[in-house]
């Protein structure tokens, strides 16, 4: 550093951080608008210069002011050049805690979404049943890490009145930091499955995890959304003052389903306070999303929703993203469901899809971050698989094939997969798409088109 930049250092900033107050205030008059990544600046926001494994974001702070941020949060005192340097001992604890800060001066209500599957679904679902009577706000696409949530809780304002936040994990301890950053009032745990078993190792792991999510609501005297059908989650509503109880088979949950039909669309009555209404067509198929959308309904009518209205606007939702979605083509109907996969999500689409008959094509891939388990789990789901019958079953990724055997489709990868179907089109009329999001299983939708 030359002396000039090292003068100018030493005038516009002692070596003290930024208190969080301090950067609140700028925060606020930068309009809420916070910014981590140059190729996507809010004009006059707030840069958190946020360091990774391949990346010193410290380096690109210049480049963030010279395309529109007013000011930029750096952890590196050599690269502060003038005032709109704001420097911090952490930038990524900065980011967390200028969250937790806004969170708390905010007179929003936040309901926080965990468990092992369908956390997007219901947060979506749960947005378009709340903004039907409130203004509520949720996080972006599947933004659910250390990062993702603060960033959610700095999107929020004044004219929020429900924050929904979807939490998501992957090694123990997450869920914990994640719960004390939203501070939340309401709380959904979808249910307790097969996730990410290379970092929990076991269900119990998993269900101590998740459980985070009601052990905060219980210590701020908060409000739980319990689905009564999953038993690690049934046995925690006892230990609630006010909960919600929601179920497909327990007729003494607050609220319960009746499914008329799964796919390809669900028809389903729901019983509330013992009176029926419906059925109702939902735009969603399969019936493990009716769990989704009794728990996004649950949310709904807790935070003052009619029940009539809550559940028009959850049968209202239309599935986009590669999750549960129907792609209906000239030749065949695709339901892609391919976003991500674990095994407890693999058996309920194929379960579900199973619904449509025997005239089905199945194209699976791998299901990752299983670690020991990986090849059990896989073996399990091709047993499943096959015996439920269906006209075509392809499998892909090393894992897969490996479980297959001799099975003649069975393919290494993706790549593989799709010179097979070059020379060998698929003929069912219908088709499921599902594998984890590393085997980017949306890549065979071009053949099947």
């Amino acid at each position: 550093m030359g002396w000039a930049t090292l003068i100018l250092t030493i005038i516009f900033y002692p070596m003290l951080p930024v208190s969080t107050e301090k950067l609140h205030n700028i925060y606020l008059s930068c309009h809420n608008k916070v910014s981590t990544d140059t190729r996507k600046i809010e004009l006059g926001s707030l840069f958190f210069c946020l360091k990774g494994g391949n990346f010193n974001g410290n380096l690109f702070a210049a480049e963030a002011l010279d395309k529109g941020a007013a000011y930029v949060v750096v952890d590196d005192k050599h690269v502060i050049k003038d005032e709109r340097y704001l420097w911090v001992e952490d930038v990524l604890t900065s980011l967390q805690t200028l969250s937790h800060y806004q969170r708390k001066y905010l007179p929003v209500k936040i309901l926080g979404i965990g468990g092992s599957n369908g956390k997007t679904t219901t947060k979506e679902l749960a947005l378009c049943v709340i903004n039907s009577f409130a203004k509520a706000k949720a996080t972006a696409g599947n933004l659910n890490n250390h990062i993702g949530v603060p960033l959610t809780l700095l999107a929020l304002d004044e004219s929020v009145d429900v924050g929904i936040i979807e939490m998501g994990t992957n090694h123990p301890g997450e869920m914990k930091v994640l719960c004390d950053l939203a501070e939340p009032d309401f709380g959904i745990v979808t249910n307790v499955g097969k996730e990410h078993l290379e970092g929990f190792k076991d269900l119990e792991g998993i269900a101590r995890e998740e459980s985070e999510l009601y052990l905060k609501l219980i210590q701020n005297d908060g409000f739980a959304l319990i689905n009564l059908d999953d038993t690690w989650l049934g046995n925690m509503s006892k230990r609630f003052k006010k909960c919600f109880g929601y179920s497909i088979h327990k007729t003494e949950a607050d609220l319960r389903a009746v499914i008329h039909r799964s796919m390809p669309q669900l028809e389903i009555e729901f019983i509330f306070q013992g009176k029926n209404h419906g059925p109702y067509t939902a735009e969603i198929g399969g019936s493990y999303n009716v769990y989704n959308m009794l728990a996004a309904i649950a949310a709904g009518v807790s935070l003052g929703g009619d029940i009539e209205n809550c559940i028009r606007a959850a049968c209202a939702y239309v599935p986009a993203n590669n999750r549960s979605e129907w792609k209906r083509t000239t030749n065949r109907n695709i339901w892609m469901d391919a976003y991500n996969a674990n095994p407890s999500s693999m058996e309920a689409a194929l379960r579900s899809f199973a619904e449509m008959g025997k005239d089905g094509a199945v194209l699976l891939g791998d299901m990752l971050e299983l670690g020991d388990h990986a090849q059990d789990e896989h073996k399990a789901i091709f047993k499943l698989a096959v015996s439920l019958g269906f006209g075509e079953l392809y499998v892909c990724g090393p894992e897969f094939k490996r479980a297959a055997g001799a099975y003649p489709h069975a393919f290494e990868d993706t790549q593989s997969l799709l010179s097979w179907f070059e020379k060998n089109p698929v003929t069912s009329k219908y088709a499921l798409i599902k594998g984890s999001r590393g085997m980017k299983m949306e890549s065979l939708l071009p053949v099947l088109e």
